[in-house]
């Protein structure tokens, strides 16, 4: 009976307790929220301080590029046309028409020991043909055979004009004018070396006083050093070995030889009696490849 009368109070206190739990766990989560409401407030206003940096540094960046970029139009050295380093061309005329023999005094080179291993007769082929099959090449450009080249320089003819350019830098050096055949400038007819220009002026016939000879122009001074006795060179090419220049003479119902000149004075060294005239030489591995109008001459050098 107690018990029954008791029961409401007891009841009303529950209650109570219970509301008050309710009342703790609002709180709790009003806290959290404003905790985490405080933290992305933060994290925006820090986000929108970087972006404003940014923006700004962007902008000092920009506007620095933009001044450097306008000192740079307007400075006097930025407008300056660069120099060019490139070499003037040399235009020189070769005149050979008063040039007799002549030989600077100066000790004698000593010429090269000649054999000839074989002697083929070639049925009048081309060249080129007893070449290709021995495997051997001239330094031609193109099939012309105007153009040629050596380990420093490249030769054009172009008329009667001979161009000179520079291996690399394709500078052309000089324009250089002589008396030559044309027929004969079809070959590796030229050498520069060391400033000295050596050439052949040659006439396409029979024996004529003052042709078909070789000789040497020092191009910097504008000065003829030696020209080689008449007929000893009009062999479509001719080739420079160590102080010496070999060359090729012939003609029909003339004598044929293959020539030794000295590279500095231009006298006559030695001379090789061949059945026809030279016109093409290739020097390969201490041998000479020489093809004549008939014959093919497989000759070695010491």
């Amino acid at each position: 009976m107690n018990k029954v009368k008791y029961l409401p109070l007891i009841i009303l206190c529950m209650l109570l307790t219970g509301c008050g739990n309710k009342n703790n766990i609002s709180e709790e989560v009003s806290t959290e929220t404003a905790v985490h409401t405080s933290e992305v407030e933060l994290k925006t206003a820090v986000e929108t301080e970087s972006e404003s940096t940014s923006g700004s540094d962007t902008k000092t960046v920009a506007e620095d590029s933009s001044e450097t970029d306008m000192k740079t139009e307007t400075s006097p050295v930025a407008n300056t046309d660069t120099e060019n380093t490139a070499p003037e061309t040399k235009y020189i005329t070769i005149d050979l028409s008063t040039a007799r023999e002549t030989h600077p005094t100066g000790d004698a080179a000593a010429p090269f020991d000649l054999r000839i291993v074989s002697e083929e007769e070639n049925g009048i082929d081309f060249a080129n043909e007893w070449y290709d099959r021995k495997g051997l090449s001239l330094p031609m450009i193109g099939t012309d055979w105007n153009s040629f080249y050596d380990d420093n320089y490249q030769y054009l003819w172009s008329g009667e004009e001979l161009y000179i350019f520079e291996n690399g830098t394709g500078n052309c050096l000089y324009v250089l004018t002589y008396p030559t055949d044309k027929w004969y400038i079809n070959g590796n007819n030229a050498c520069l070396k060391d400033g000295i220009f050596y050439g052949a002026s040659v006439t396409n016939g029979y024996a004529q006083p003052d042709t078909c000879f070789m000789f040497a122009y020092d191009l910097e001074n504008d000065k003829l050093l030696w020209r080689s006795a008449d007929q000893t060179c009009n062999s479509m090419n001719f080739i420079v070995k160590d102080n010496v220049i070999i060359c090729g003479y012939g003609f029909t119902s003339e004598d044929d030889y293959l020539y030794q000149l000295d590279l500095h004075t231009g006298e006559v060294l030695s001379r090789l009696t061949l059945k026809k005239q030279p016109d093409l030489l290739v020097y390969q591995d201490n041998t000479l490849y020489v093809h004549t109008y008939s014959y093919n001459y497989t000759i070695e050098i010491k």
